[in-house]
């Protein structure tokens, strides 16, 4: 095949060439390994000939099956690293018009299949060579792209650019760190990308007026998530201090945008409400907590909730995993959390989705299918970081009240949470504002005194075992008790601890010393378990 297509590039046969490369592509559309091509050098020949055939300005009406044979071959980075140099990116740069401050924005008909093409090689081969991240990172290929997305909208540019412009600036800024602060400080792209963003959403919403529909539509909704993902690499390390001032004010219309972005997610089918509210949720959690009050701002054109979406999305993740992973729904954790730490009225807000008025007392707080239910149970999971991070959000929640906490979860539940702290002999923080109103269920208020605060549930009255025993035998079973007790801790099976005056477990001396410790701190817990509140 390779001799064959040398040929008819020395004999200008373009029909013949045509054809042949056509052949390969149409034997390896679905092709990702090219091993039997590496075996003879018959990558590297198909690879030349094609970039050959690229330089030849006379050969362009084949350049678009060129460019889509490299395309195919740029899956396979076996030895990409080897046969890419300098002169290839610039070729695709130069198909793709990205040489040039005024060729960047020429779009026409006849070009726009190659220019496409010729991002797609380099979405690949950035993705899958180093040599080409750096070359694109060295060059003007990023003051293009920007220079190319501030055009988007007057000069009507094709969706399929504007896709695969983003995608390849989403590549360099993935693996290229300094291209960030290039991107952001000296072009401006944190201000251009969000306002592409805000134009497609104000599209949205006037078709809405017209069609009685907010729906996104898929290009709408692929675009949008390639620019989430790109404002995520550019905002995930904080810039210089001088920038703190006009940071802010980005964040602030940023979040306004992403507020709406969430609240026509509901409109998308699942698939893609999915993938944008995911990225909506990633982004948010680079922006300043202090700005998270955005999202408490009702829409003007929309009557749902942004915070609901979020809420929403991580009770769904939860219900649709049996074992959810940290990387899955931390975001929607952390969004939550730091809004909740800062804000008064967001913490009120998600609050009353999580920890609404505590009414189901008879079951155990980690059974059950409501969002409380679901938290309660990952504080046992053996992913610490998940597990700690699950606590921390809603001890915030609890307003950092021991007994509050104790209240919605159970101390068995929250115990790791208070060691690991120092919380043991605590009960609430003074950063919070302090309980004002009652708000305490009915229900909860009908078992209140037979809830067993280890299981944070109500307990039927259990039969005493000591009631047909005479003194004698209690005081017999009481040292059998202790002295197993003390044969586990001697072994080293456990260790028996007390509350260290730092809130923190100790190691005791002798096993008689748990009751007195015993006694004290669960009278405690019930005295200073206060009525909750609404207010923050």
């Amino acid at each position: 095949m390779i001799p064959e297509i040398n040929a008819a590039i020395k004999q200008n046969d373009f029909q013949r060439i045509k054809v042949l490369v056509e052949t390969v592509i149409e034997e390896h559309t679905n092709t990702f390994s090219f091993d039997a091509f590496h075996a003879d050098n018959t990558f590297k020949q198909l690879w030349e000939s094609m970039f050959l055939c690229l330089t030849v300005e006379s050969y362009r009406c084949i350049h678009k099956q060129c460019l889509t044979c490299i395309r195919l071959l740029s899956r396979d980075k076996t030895h990409l690293k080897d046969i890419v140099i300098e002169k290839h990116i610039n070729i695709l740069l130069r198909c793709a018009n990205l040489v040039d401050n005024t060729l960047c924005i020429v779009i026409t008909t006849e070009n726009t299949d190659i220019i496409v093409e010729g991002l797609k090689c380099l979405c690949n081969i950035v993705y899958n060579c180093d040599t080409a991240q750096e070359v694109c990172c060295s060059n003007k290929t990023v003051d293009y792209i920007i220079l190319r997305l501030r055009t988007y909208f007057e000069q009507n540019i094709p969706y399929v650019i504007k896709y695969f412009d983003i995608k390849l600036l989403f590549l360099l800024t993935a693996f290229n760190k300094d291209i960030r602060l290039k991107i952001t400080e000296e072009l401006h792209g944190l201000t251009y990308l969000t306002e592409v963003l805000d134009n497609i959403l104000r599209g949205t919403i006037e078709d809405s007026s017209k069609n009685n529909s907010s729906s996104l539509q898929e290009e709408n909704v692929l675009l949008s998530c390639e620019i989430l993902k790109t404002l995520f690499n550019l905002t995930v390390i904080p810039r210089s201090e001088s920038t703190v001032e006009d940071d802010y004010s980005i964040w602030i219309r940023l979040i306004s945008i992403l507020r709406d972005l969430l609240v026509t997610s509901n409109f998308v089918i699942p698939l893609f409400q999915d993938n944008i509210i995911c990225n909506v949720i990633n982004l948010l959690t680079n922006a300043p907590p202090t700005c998270l009050d955005q999202l408490l701002v009702k829409s003007h054109w929309c009557e749902f909730d942004a915070l609901k979406v979020i809420v929403n999305f991580l009770d769904n993740k939860l219900s649709n995993t049996e074992n959810p992973t940290y990387e899955h729904i931390s975001p929607a954790l952390m969004v939550l959390l730091k809004g909740s730490r800062c804000i008064a009225k967001f913490r009120c807000e998600v609050r009353q989705q999580i920890l609404p008025p505590l009414k189901d007392v008879i079951n155990r707080p980690e059974q059950g299918k409501t969002l409380r239910n679901k938290l309660c149970r990952l504080l046992t999971t053996p992913n610490v970081s998940l597990r700690d991070l699950v606590a921390e959000l809603l001890f915030v929640l609890c307003k950092e009240n021991v007994g509050r906490m104790i209240k919605y979860t159970g101390f068995g539940n929250a115990a790791g949470l208070f060691a690991n702290r120092g919380l043991l002999c605590k009960t609430s923080n003074p950063d919070y504002s302090s309980d004002s109103e009652d708000s305490d269920t009915e229900e909860y208020l009908t078992y209140k005194d037979q809830i067993n605060p280890v299981l944070g549930c109500y307990e039927p009255p259990k039969p005493n075992p000591f009631e047909c025993m005479s003194v004698e035998q209690q005081e017999h079973e009481v040292m059998q008790l202790v002295s197993k007790m003390d044969k586990l801790t001697r072994e080293g099976v456990i260790q028996p601890c007390k509350i260290g005056d730092d809130g923190r477990p100790k190691p005791i001396e002798h096993v008689l010393q748990l009751q007195e410790e015993l006694m004290n701190h669960f009278t405690n817990i019930k005295n200073k378990d206060g009525p909750d509140d609404e207010s923050d």
